[in-house]
């Protein structure tokens, strides 16, 4: 069973893409990091955040800019949290499996397209679309390029933007043998419309909260996924052999770890999504 905590939590995320939809951030607990904006910033030295010389070429002059010239920065606080190795990157590597599953959980307008090997689209259904490409993924970093797009559904008001992620992921093992994950999330926010200065000290408020609530869920939902797999084994393998977007190869693959590190005492049915009603929370559940 999924508590009201976690169940908000889904709520809360299936609201908006932002940054988060790229379902390979972390961190959770986010601390304020440096912030630049409307000539009051301070450069960041992009070969001081990334090893630029291993991204691809036609991306390093791009994500060195969005570093360089951010308006938003966010340094994620390290969490820690018990997951298999491989299990964990399947989630992070592939969004459409790790978004089908939050889907069949939680009711979320969130669409989310492969383009490529390593490009997706996706929408909010609330004016937010974002395509973003996974410019370098190992198992120790992983570097996301977003491009997003805000258009108010109530106003002509509309917000382009870049989007930097960097996952920094560890692991390691404790004294029962059991495999941890440590990641932390930064992102950097370029913000490219015209007229943001006029709009900054209006909006930056309420682009800045989003941010650090996309960083902190993010690395939530990476956990609480995780987890759910764990548990409950059977009903993450259906949804992932149902998905047409991901290859044979992702799926059986995926289904393997499943299996490999299934936990005495697994349940074969899904998990229960205890709703937050604000009355007593065993009254509504969706099985």
């Amino acid at each position: 069973m999924i508590g009201t905590g976690s169940c908000r939590l889904l709520a809360r995320m299936g609201g908006r893409i932002g940054i988060g939809i790229g379902i390979i951030a972390a961190a959770i607990l986010t601390v304020p990091g440096p912030r630049s904006w409307a000539g009051l910033a301070w450069r960041i030295d992009p070969a001081q955040v990334l090893p630029l010389d291993q991204l691809p070429a036609e991306f390093r002059e791009s994500v060195a800019e969005v570093i360089r010239d951010h308006t938003f920065h966010r340094q994620g606080v390290p969490d820690s949290f018990p997951c298999n190795a491989g299990l964990y990157l399947s989630l992070v590597n592939e969004p459409v499996l790790t978004l089908a599953l939050w889907k069949d959980l939680a009711e979320s307008p969130v669409r989310l397209r492969r383009l490529g090997a390593n490009r997706y689209q996706g929408e909010d259904g609330a004016g937010t679309t974002a395509t973003w490409d996974f410019v370098l993924r190992t198992p120790r970093l992983h570097v996301l390029l977003a491009y997003l797009n805000y258009t108010s559904p109530r106003s002509n008001a509309r917000i382009d933007a870049r989007v930097v992620l960097i996952l920094h992921t560890g692991y390691y093992r404790e004294a029962n043998s059991e495999t941890y994950i440590q990641h932390d999330v930064e992102a950097f926010v370029k913000v490219d419309s015209r007229g943001w200065k006029t709009l900054a000290r209006t909006i930056r408020p309420v682009i800045e909260r989003l941010l650090e609530d996309q960083v902190r869920e993010a690395g939530q939902f990476v956990s609480l996924m995780s987890r759910l797999v764990v548990m409950h084994p059977t009903w993450a393998t259906q949804i992932a052999a149902n998905q047409a977007q991901l290859d044979s190869d992702a799926r059986t693959r995926f289904c393997d770890i499943v299996a490999q590190n299934r936990k005495p005492g697994a349940s074969n049915g899904r998990p229960v999504v205890v709703a937050d009603s604000g009355a007593d929370p065993a009254d509504s559940r969706r099985q």
